[in-house]
């Protein structure tokens, strides 16, 4: 530059800068406009475009193939180009080549013209930087395929986790534990039945991680696999939480709709078969069927009636001092205090039982 051109040049600046406007407020005014668009626009991407759902990282998942953000694809790309131990060389020297570059950048171009076609090598480098970057880019899209999702993508409510896990469980819990944890007769163990998982003992006893590990690594002693993929199992841990999730739904007091508690109440003559046995079924079999807690059963009618440490337990036509009727009202007796322990049945329910005894606990 001459001294003319920079004559020319100091003249146009101070003209600039006295037509200028200050960078507070106008200049922050114009940034804060510009963000305020770019956090709109990335909001509508979520709200209608939407962000895929994907399970969580998995360790122990070896089939998974790794592909970052678009914006770093070039990257991801050009490591594919440095063997073995070179990948770590390239990404330190790509990483201090670039910060050179833009510190250095002052320094390296100090030429005062500042239209591309006067900075024919400078503009070169920028072009040939900015098309190398798309050419990595969609070379990562073409040659990485997409990895396919390993195991269940579960929904955040707790609803949708207690519902995963129920499907989970019957798929793979239910043949040696029983439907809703009440224990099940081992396969060629003629009487064996597994301990049930669904009792208080168990339940409160053991933390959500202590059932976690048990399902993950399983109990090679007791004849239990390993569910967890990390010891070879089919499980992610998010679907592994899932069916923790859904056990835990057990011993949460269930609601009873109204109306049912209802029709409960207008049975005048209850029937063993159709009304007193199914809640048996439900409330009580998980202790007292193919395990017999207190040797009492509630598998049939007669073993109602006769089974039990401290048998009869139920007295017909006498609800009142029926040991069964005491214990439901949580009534402290020989046999034990409430029944179920934590989990009482609903008053509807008792009161339908004690009818029934009332009227002399018939096998009706």
């Amino acid at each position: 530059m001459n001294e003319e051109e920079k004559k020319r040049y100091l003249e146009r600046y101070k003209e600039k800068k006295a037509d200028g406007e200050l960078f507070f407020p106008h200049a922050i005014a114009k940034d804060a406009v510009v963000s305020l668009g770019v956090f709109i626009l990335l909001l509508c991407l979520v709200v209608f475009v939407g962000i895929p759902e994907e399970p969580p990282a998995n360790p122990a998942d070896t089939s998974y193939i790794p592909r970052p953000e678009w914006y770093f694809l070039w990257a991801f790309q050009a490591l594919k180009y440095f063997p073995g131990q070179l990948e770590g060389v390239a990404i330190m020297g790509m990483g201090l080549l670039i910060a050179v570059g833009l510190f250095g950048l002052p320094f390296f171009d100090r030429n005062s013209r500042r239209h591309p076609r006067n900075r024919p090598v400078a503009t070169l480098s920028m072009i040939g930087i900015v098309v190398g970057l798309i050419f990595l880019t969609i070379q990562a899209v073409v040659t990485t395929p997409h990895s396919e999702a390993t195991g269940t993508i579960i929904g955040g409510t707790k609803e949708e986790r207690i519902q995963a896990g129920g499907e989970l469980y019957a798929q793979h819990c239910a043949e040696c534990h029983g439907e809703n944890g009440e224990g099940a007769e081992l396969k060629g163990k003629a009487g064996e039945v597994t301990d049930p998982l669904n009792s208080d003992d168990f339940l409160t006893g053991h933390f959500d991680d202590t059932i976690f590990q048990l399902i993950s690594y399983g109990q090679p002693g007791a004849g239990m696999q390993a569910f967890g993929l990390a010891y070879g199992g089919p499980l992610t841990d998010q679907e592994i939480n899932a069916i923790i999730a859904f056990m835990r739904a057990w011993a949460e007091p269930e609601e009873e709709p109204a109306e049912a508690l209802v029709d409960l109440a207008a049975i005048e003559n209850p029937s063993f078969a159709k009304d007193i046995k199914p809640i048996f079924d439900k409330k009580c079999a998980s202790c007292h069927s193919k395990r017999l807690k207190g040797g009492y059963s509630v598998a049939t009618y007669e073993l109602v009636m006769t089974s039990g440490d401290h048998a009869p337990v139920i007295i017909p036509g006498d609800a009142a001092n029926s040991i069964l009727a005491k214990m439901l009202r949580g009534i402290k007796t020989e046999a034990g205090g409430l029944m179920p322990p934590g989990r009482p049945l609903k008053q509807a329910q008792i009161e339908l039982i004690e009818r029934w005894i009332n009227q002399g606990a018939q096998n009706n």
